[in-house]
This record gives C-alpha cells, sequence and structure tokens, in this order.
C-alpha cells in the first residue's frame, strides 16, 4: 500500500465468517485505507459461514456473451435495473443512473453539443467531447463507432430496461476502445398491451413529453416509444432541441427461433454550445456563455437514423447461433470558435454485423464469433465567418474498417471453481481520400492490429460469496477526428494507439441476512497505460482538439460498492472509488509531467443512495455525490475544488383498474451547492469550467393504460 502493509487474518467457526486486520505503516494510516479495512471488516463478520445461508438471487451477466450468474464472472461488473433508469428521473443523462456504480465518473450531463463524458477507471477522462476509450452496445447494436468515438445521443432512457457495465480492460471481448464496456437493453413488448405517457417541466425552461406503447400478439411483440425535449439549460447559449423515436420489435418463429429488429431515429436541429469559462469569468457570472461562443454561434445539429436486425437460434440445450446486422446514417453539422475550419459538417454511413456460435456444456461453455464494422464519413470543414458558413478549408472522405475474431469461453472445474478465458484478434484500417489539394495532398492510411488476451478465476467460496482474479489487456486506436494533423489535412502520423494491461481481484456476494438482503463488492485493481492518448489545444484554434501520446501512466484503484436493506422497503445503496492514476514517463514542450496525477478524474469520489417505497405506493429518492478535487491539466498547476451535491426524488405511485398514476418531483443540488457540471482537460487559456446549476425543481407525471 505504499507506505506500509496490512496482515489479515482470517478464520471461521461454525457460524460466522471472521476477519482481523493489523495495519502497519511508517506512517499515519491515510483516510481511504480505514474506508476499505472498516468495509472488509464488516462484510466479513456479518457473513454466515454455514451452507444453510439464503442467497440473494443474482442476475445474469451476458458481458462476455456467455450467460453467466454475476458470480461466476471473474471481474467488476455492475447492474442498473429498469426502476433506476426511469422512476422520477429527468432522463436527459445517463450521469442520474451511473452515480451508484463504483469506478464509473460522469461529467457533463447538461452540455448536449459537447455530449456526457463517461470515464470508467480512466478511460474516457480524456475526452472533451464524445465519449472515448468505453464501448457503448444498445441491443446488440454498436452505439461506437469502428474508430472508438460513441455517443448517447440515440439513447432512449424511456424504455430502458436494464443496463450492465463491465468496469475494466475489455478488448479481448469487444475490441478497441474497451476500456470499459456498456451494456443496455430496452424493453420487450409484455403480453398485456399497454400505452403510457409521461410529462416533465421544471426549471431552466424544461419541457418534456414522452410516448410509449407494447404489447404481444401470438408470435409477435412491439414497443414503441417516442421523446419530445425542449430545455433551455442553465447557462446562456445552452438551449437544446431533440426528438427521438426508438421502436424494438420482435418475432417467435418457433421456441428455438427469434428475430428483433430496432429501430432508432434522431433530430436534434439545435445543441447549443456555451463553451467553458476561465476561473475570473465564472467568479464574475456562472451563467454567463464564453463571448466566443456567442461570436462564433457555437452548437451543433444532429440527425441520425438506424436499423438494426438480430436472430437467434437454437438448435438443441447445447448449440445454438446468433447473427446481427445494422445500418447508421447521421448527419452532423457543428460551429466551433474560431475562424480556420471552424464550422465542421460531415454525412457518415456506419454499418456492419456479426455472428457467434454458442456451445452450452454442462461445465464448458463458450462462444467463437467475428464482427465486422465499416464507417464512411464525407466530411467538409469551412471557415466560420461569425456564424456564417465562409470558405472551404477541407473536404475529404474518411474510412475505418475493422473486423474481428474472437473466443470466450468459461469452464467450471468444479462446483466451486469457475475458470474463464477470452482471446481476440482486431485489424482496424484508418484511410483517408483528400479531395482539398490547394494545401497538398495528405492521401494516406493507417493500419493497426492487435491481439488481446484475457484469463480470470472466480471461487465461490460459500453460497453468495466469490473471490475473483483476472489478467487482462487492451487497446485504443485513435478516432478520426484524434488522428487530426495539427499542422494541416490528412492524419498525424506520430500518434500512436493506447495499451493496457491490467490486473484486478476482489469480493462479491449476494445474500440475505436476518431475512434482509444485502449485496456487496470490493475490487482492487492495477494498470499500466502506455503510449496514452493526452489532448491539447491551439493557441490558433481554441476550442479544438489534438492529440499526442504521453510515455507510460499507471492507475491504482479499489472500488467499493454495498448495497442493503436495513429495515423493510428500504434499500441503501454506498459505493466508493480510490483512484491514484499517475504519469510516469510523460514529457513535452510545456515540460517533464512524471509522476503527475491523471487529470479529469478525482482521486476520492463516493454516492449514497437511498430508497424507500411503501406499499402504499409512496417513493423516495435520496443520492448524495461526494467529489474529491480535480486536476484540470497535465501539470497539475490548476483543479477543481471537492463539493458533495445532493439530489432529491419522490413520488406516489397509484393504480385504479387499468389505470396507473404516478405524480413525481424532483429537486437537484438541494443544498445549492456551487460546483462545475463538466471540466475541459487542458483548455487553452485556463477555460476549464461549465458551470452546474443551483437549486432547480422538475415535476411530471406518468400515467398508463393497461389493457386486460
Amino acid at each position: 500500500m505504499g507506505d506500509g502493509y496490512a496482515v489479515f487474518l482470517y478464520f471461521n467457526d461454525s457460524n460466522y465468517y471472521w476477519l482481523f486486520c493489523i495495519s502497519l505503516h511508517a506512517a499515519p494510516m491515510n483516510c481511504w485505507r480505514a474506508y476499505i479495512y472498516i468495509f472488509v471488516y464488516m462484510i466479513c463478520c456479518i457473513l454466515p459461514a454455514t451452507e444453510e445461508v439464503v442467497v440473494l438471487p443474482s442476475y445474469t451477466v451476458n458481458t462476455a456473451r456467455i450467460q453467466q450468474s454475476d458470480l461466476e464472472v471473474p471481474y467488476a461488473v455492475s447492474q442498473i435495473d429498469q426502476d433506476r433508469l426511469q422512476t422520477a428521473s429527468t432522463q436527459l443523462s445517463l450521469d442520474e443512473s451511473l452515480q451508484t456504480v463504483p469506478g464509473v465518473y460522469v461529467l457533463n450531463p447538461y452540455n448536449f453539443a459537447q455530449d456526457s463524458r463517461i470515464a470508467i477507471r480512466g478511460f474516457g477522462a480524456r475526452a472533451n467531447f464524445g465519449i472515448r476509450g468505453v464501448r457503448l452496445v444498445v441491443d446488440g447494436i454498436p452505439a461506437t463507432t469502428p474508430d472508438g468515438q460513441g455517443s448517447v445521443d440515440a439513447i432512449d432512457l424511456a424504455s430502458a430496461q436494464t443496463m450492465q457495465i463491465l468496469r475494466g480492460p475489455a478488448s479481448a471481448l469487444y475490441g478497441a476502445a474497451s476500456g470499459g464496456v456498456i451494456l443496455l437493453e430496452t424493453e420487450v413488448g409484455p403480453s398485456a398491451p399497454f400505452m403510457e405517457t409521461r410529462w416533465t417541466f421544471g426549471e431552466d425552461g424544461l419541457r418534456q413529453s414522452q410516448f410509449k406503447a407494447g404489447g404481444r400478439s401470438g408470435h409477435f411483440n412491439y414497443l414503441v416509444s417516442a421523446t419530445d425535449l425542449e430545455f433551455d439549460g442553465y447557462r446562456d447559449r445552452s438551449e437544446t432541441e431533440s426528438r427521438r423515436v426508438n421502436a424494438k420489435f420482435g418475432y417467435d418463429f418457433n421456441p428455438d427461433s427469434s428475430l428483433s429488429v430496432v429501430v432508432n431515429v434522431v433530430d436534434s436541429p439545435l445543441q447549443n454550445d456555451s463553451g467553458g469559462l476561465t476561473l475570473a469569468e465564472v467568479r464574475a457570472d456562472r451563467k454567463q456563455a464564453r463571448q466566443r461562443n456567442i461570436d462564433f454561434d457555437g452548437g451543433e445539429s444532429i440527425q441520425q437514423e438506424q436499423l438494426g436486425l438480430n436472430y437467434r437460434h437454437a438448435f438443441n440445450d447445447v448449440h445454438a447461433i446468433e447473427l446481427k446486422t445494422y445500418y447508421t446514417q447521421r448527419d452532423f453539422g457543428n460551429k466551433l470558435p474560431f475562424i480556420g475550419g471552424g464550422q465542421v459538417v460531415f454525412q457518415r454511413d456506419f454499418f456492419g454485423g456479426g455472428g457467434l456460435y454458442r456451445f452450452s456444456g454442462d461445465s464448458l461453455k463458450f462462444v467463437v464469433g467475428v464482427d465486422y464494422d465499416f464507417q464512411d464519413d464525407a466530411r467538409e470543414n469551412y471557415d466560420n465567418l461569425s456564424g456564417i458558413r465562409g470558405p472551404l478549408s477541407l473536404q475529404q472522405n474518411e474510412q475505418v474498417e475493422s473486423f474481428g475474431v474472437y473466443a470466450s469461453a468459461r469452464w467450471a472445474l468444479n462446483r466451486w471453481l469457475v475458470a474463464s478465458a477470452a482471446l481476440r484478434q482486431d485489424w482496424i484500417e484508418f484511410t483517408v481520400d483528400d479531395y482539398f489539394l490547394s494545401d497538398g495532398d495528405d492521401t494516406g492510411s493507417r493500419r493497426f492490429d492487435e491481439l488481446s488476451p484475457m484469463i480470470g478465476l472466480s471461487w465461490e467460496v460459500s453460497n453468495g460469496l466469490a473471490v475473483f482474479i483476472n489478467a487482462t489487456t487492451s487497446f485504443e486506436t485513435p478516432t478520426s477526428t484524434e488522428l487530426a494533423n495539427p499542422t494541416g489535412g490528412g492524419f498525424n502520423r506520430g500518434l500512436e494507439p493506447q495499451a493496457s494491461t491490467g490486473f484486478e481481484l476482489g469480493i462479491k456476494g449476494a445474500q440475505f441476512f436476518n431475512e434482509r438482503r444485502i449485496r456487496y463488492e470490493l475490487t482492487a485493481f492495477h494498470l499500466q497505460i502506455e503510449d496514452a492518448l493526452v489532448p491539447f489545444e491551439l493557441a490558433d484554434s481554441p476550442g479544438r482538439d489534438f492529440y499526442m501520446n504521453a510515455g507510460e501512466s499507471d492507475r491504482t484503484g479499489i472500488e467499493a460498492a454495498i448495497q442493503f436493506e436495513p429495515i423493510e422497503n428500504l434499500l441503501v445503496d454506498f459505493s466508493y472509488t480510490w483512484s491514484d492514476f499517475r504519469y510516469t514517463e510523460f514529457s513535452s514542450s510545456d515540460g517533464d509531467f512524471g509522476d503527475n496525477r491523471l487529470p479529469g478524474i478525482p482521486q476520492h469520489y463516493a454516492n449514497i443512495q437511498v430508497n424507500y417505497r411503501h406499499e402504499n405506493g409512496f417513493f423516495i429518492r435520496w443520492n448524495t455525490r461526494l467529489n474529491g478535487k480535480v486536476y484540470l491539466n497535465d501539470a497539475n498547476s490548476d483543479r477543481a475544488n471537492a463539493y458533495t451535491v445532493s439530489d432529491l426524488r419522490l413520488g406516489y405511485q397509484h393504480e385504479v383498474g387499468a389505470w396507473t398514476v404516478e405524480p413525481f418531483v424532483g429537486i437537484n443540488n438541494v443544498f445549492d451547492q456551487t460546483y462545475y457540471a463538466n471540466l475541459r482537460i487542458n483548455a487553452f487559456g485556463g477555460r476549464y469550467h461549465e458551470p452546474a446549476p443551483g437549486r432547480n425543481i422538475y415535476s411530471g407525471i406518468r400515467i398508463r393504460y393497461t389493457f386486460n
């Protein structure tokens, strides 16, 4: 542990496990050590050791493409259910749902032009727009492009049913940009057809209307969800308008074969960007927009259509196949706060498919499969003349082709011991055809290939309590945007992929104790990163990120979570994350940053959530986030202070015959704390800060009718 070591003495009597901890340090024990020791002690002291213990039903994990119990998978994985995703939430961002998950840090829930910034164990922290290093999959269809950039603007939280989060490197399972994986499944039409509407109104001009309907008729099931959002935002020039339709259709040919079809349409004609502020500007007026963003009409617009198909067939109880294909068309335009190339438009065609064979034996389960993805962007950059489109400055066609072959296996060595392994080979090629030749021909290509292994072991030491360990690797190519050449068109040929090697050790369990449920986990990990991708800005292109490689960095962390039921109908969630993320070798023209902390991630952050639901339908949710200080640049010369923010949700669900009526109200930032919704890492001129709203209130009502 750095300045000392800990000795754990463990034994059990006929009824309980016991654990004693002796901590020896050259210096006084830091707070995080005390938290972890107490957490381990609490878990181990209360868990019955006898086989008569009542085990809390576990959930099925699909992250390894093999259906397993959560106690069998040898890595950290979390699941969020439909109630947490939908009930009384604003459904504006994944931030609301992911707060209870340790190791996951989310910023930027209010700037829709920049997208939510999701980081898992530091992967994704570098992104000032879009999602990098974290792979998103929705209903089996990738929401992350082959070049590694993900977006959540097409995700419909109004119909979200479950979300599973694999925390840590997973390239052996999902390929490039898999420092973490988020799998989201939307609802399936139920046997009893229904229609539902939901209306939400709040401060800062929040107006959201939703409609949802679903059902089943014979072999056919359907669910359609539509959302219309208008939001003025807390800051000047932060308005957004969006309309989204998500439909999911299923057909069961027979008990062994089924086809699901997903249709998604997004129209976001207005997503303004208020920009980052200096600390002096924040102190003068937290709500103001950056003047350059006003002058250059900063913001973006998106229109996207997607069609996806998944076919599943089981030959028998042992052999099965799955096939998928999809097509996405995206029109994008934005205005950045500078002249040269400050307006970007592209038309994207993104399609692909894959297939797998699954073997499900008594002790051995495995899958082998292939993934193919292709991305074609017709990109044009124009000068931004105070919001007016100026002369053409770049015209090129960018293509990214990705092909991956993988195998994943799970082998039950005995009743208690399960071994897992995965191996994947990826080939990714970037090609650019330059059609703007007045500054030279920058046509070219870059090719990357990587072999990614993973191995792990899970040991269920008693009913409902497992210990796991794994070793894995991950790699991350620069995205097409990140490969942009700071000196002109074409590729930055000096930029290399980021590679990581990780080790993980943890315990997790799910049991009943004194007739009350308890679910818990404690995970420690260490990652070594080579050629970390780091953003920087140029003085003549403020607001646009370019990228370079840092030499090496280390990430060591501890993640703890416990969910327990102290009294009937009351559920408490607590999570804590300690992150020691540092550069070990990193020199640039700005200095030597060796031993500096990775910016964008606090060393400590925690979350406490209390949920109560009475039999009469009344419910309340109190959530408190505790965030430590965050460094804002690689030099660690600037930082944002620690803060604590609480949110409250309450409502009442009343059923009368076939009708369900659910009024609700929410209060964000109950104690009116001052903090930042987003922090722009390495922003030129100290424009790091995007202030968050103070106390704000919203309310709404959900009405559902179920056909008998």
